[in-house]
């Protein structure tokens, strides 16, 4: 049996996002291998605490050291994370496992994991779920505006000196360098895949897909009637869905505007935004009545809405993956998604099941998104072949832990340490 710590440098909290869901789906396909696999889960709390999921799962949360949300001008990042150079209150936990596991190599768990590992001789792993650099680029950005102002004491920071970029290039050396301590990595997208694959050789690197529990995500759900008398949403015109974070990293206002151009166009729809952030009131302003907000919802009520819309839009160009792009296709959803990001891998053919978009442009969203409301047999066959490639092709979680992890890691703890 192989002994595993994932450090998760984030809040284990309902309304986390697809970086936490991913590991507690995956802890949950870990029950039932008692002989084969011990499992612990470490993330950010309030207090420290220990959650039993089975004889060999659980999770351990952490007091942060120095939590993002000390410093205003980050209370508006997507999941709050630990910004201390080092936890020492980790080091007996790292000692008893076979191989750890970073899935935030920049912040304090990932930070702390590779000093143990070096200082130890423990074997470290890593995998990529968070484009960290362009977030740190965007939020260099919001922060700059924040403190100066959009004019031209900004344009000079931002645009001429360039500092958000200069940002993000350092993360990204500092990435390069934790992969070149790592033992192996995985990627969530072929663009991470090749570049890791160039620091630290292809037999070190490989991909990790993400899993779907394709009876629980499917068509059958669809329940419209119930979206009506819950939230309002009205029942005779195309429900267009936009599930996640509402703020500039999702690019959740390109969705907004696209709408905005489509109903000055004549084009009756209906906007449905699962989730919560700072560019609600934006959107509200903007779509009035055409705009639905039902909040964060749990993991139980998402496969209903999902099935009882009748397109899935995600613009954002920081995903890695994409995991709600998944569950949308397994309940029948044609997806609209930017070209740009891990979203784009998870269409297998452009204008088959899903079609990308380039570029953020409003008007060039809502001509792909008219275009589908316009022909409503495509928009079907659209949704039959989404799930068709779920159904057909997709994993379930169990399937990636088992196939995908868990030989790397048994592999990895008989070797021990190179060098």
């Amino acid at each position: 049996m192989v002994s595993v710590g994932v450090l998760i440098d984030l809040r284990l909290r309902p309304e986390a996002g697809g970086h936490v869901k991913c590991w507690e789906r995956f802890a949950e396909g870990a029950i039932g291998l008692e002989e084969q696999l011990d499992l612990t889960l470490h993330f950010l709390g309030e207090q420290e605490k220990e959650i039993t999921i089975a004889e060999n799962v659980r999770y351990l949360m952490h007091r942060p050291r120095f939590a993002t949300n000390r410093l205003p001008f980050l209370k508006d990042v997507a999941d709050q994370t630990d910004l201390a150079n080092l936890n020492p209150e980790l080091y007996p936990y790292l000692e008893k496992y076979d191989v750890i596991h970073a899935t935030h190599q920049l912040f304090t768990f990932g930070k702390t994991a590779l000093k143990f590992a070096q200082q130890h001789h423990k074997p470290l792993v890593a995998s990529i779920h968070t484009d960290v650099p362009k977030y740190t680029e965007i939020y260099t950005g919001q922060v700059l505006q924040k403190f100066v102002g959009k004019g031209a004491l900004y344009q000079l920071l931002a645009e001429t000196f360039k500092i958000p970029q200069q940002r993000r290039q350092a993360m990204e050396q500092q990435l390069k360098s934790y992969w070149h301590h790592c033992q192996h990595v995985w990627a969530s997208q072929p663009e991470d895949y090749h570049q890791v694959a160039q620091i630290i050789g292809k037999d070190r690197v490989s991909l990790l897909p993400r899993g779907i529990d394709k009876d629980w995500f499917h068509p059958n759900k669809s329940d419209r009637l119930q979206l009506q008398q819950t939230y309002g949403v009205p029942t005779d015109v195309p429900l267009l869905l936009f599930v996640g974070r509402l703020n500039s990293c999702k690019n959740v206002m390109v969705v907004a505007e696209a709408l905005r151009n489509l109903l000055t166009q004549g084009i009756q729809v209906h906007g449905l935004f699962v989730g919560q952030g700072p560019s609600q009131p934006a959107i509200q302003t903007l779509l009035g009545s055409a705009a639905t907000f039902t909040g964060w919802l749990p993991y139980s009520e998402l496969a209903s809405i999902y099935s009882s819309a009748d397109l899935f839009v995600l613009p954002s160009e920081t995903e890695t993956y994409g995991n709600v792009v998944v569950e949308a296709k397994a309940c029948g959803l044609p997806v609209v998604v930017s070209s740009q990001g891990g979203a784009a891998q998870l269409v297998q053919k452009d204008g088959e099941d899903g079609i990308h978009v380039q570029g953020n442009d409003p008007q060039e969203w809502a001509q792909a998104i008219a275009y589908l409301l316009r022909d409503t047999s495509k928009l079907k066959s659209m949704g039959r072949a989404a799930r068709k490639h779920i159904e057909t092709t997709w994993p379930s979680w169990k399937e990636v832990l088992v196939q995908d992890l868990l030989p790397v890691w048994q592999a990895i703890a008989s070797a021990g340490v190179r060098g």
